[in-house]
């Protein structure tokens, strides 16, 4: 398992130079990619790859990150992102990558941690 490069993608999500990529971001989000956010919302691909470019407020390196294989070429990337200046709380977080001809995100799910 690739977990240094696993790590690198998961946190290009999280960089404004990448996130707000349109053709980075359909380059990296699988094609039936979905997303549950902390909020409860619900994001589809075009959701995210069109996103308007917002400050991002985490801290960097992601918190507690852990690589598991699920499958061979399948997994699950588990962190804690932790905001940098307060904006909303913490988050436990997990993805599920998998990799054909490169490693992409198939679904990402955020719960706020309990207060």
């Amino acid at each position: 398992m690739d977990e240094l490069t696993l790590q690198a993608l998961e946190e290009s999500m999280w960089r404004p130079e990448t996130r707000f990529d349109r053709a980075y971001m359909e380059a990296i989000l699988a094609p039936g990619f979905l997303e549950i956010g902390q909020s409860g919302r619900v994001w589809s691909r075009e959701d995210s790859v069109g996103l308007a470019p917002v400050a991002i407020d985490v801290h960097l390196p992601l918190g507690r990150l852990e690589v598991v294989e699920l499958a061979p070429d399948v997994a699950q990337v588990r962190y804690t992102s932790t905001p940098e200046h307060g904006s909303r709380g913490a988050a436990l977080r997990s993805s599920i990558w998998v990799r054909t001809d490169r490693w992409r995100l198939q679904f990402h799910q955020a719960t706020p941690t309990a207060t």
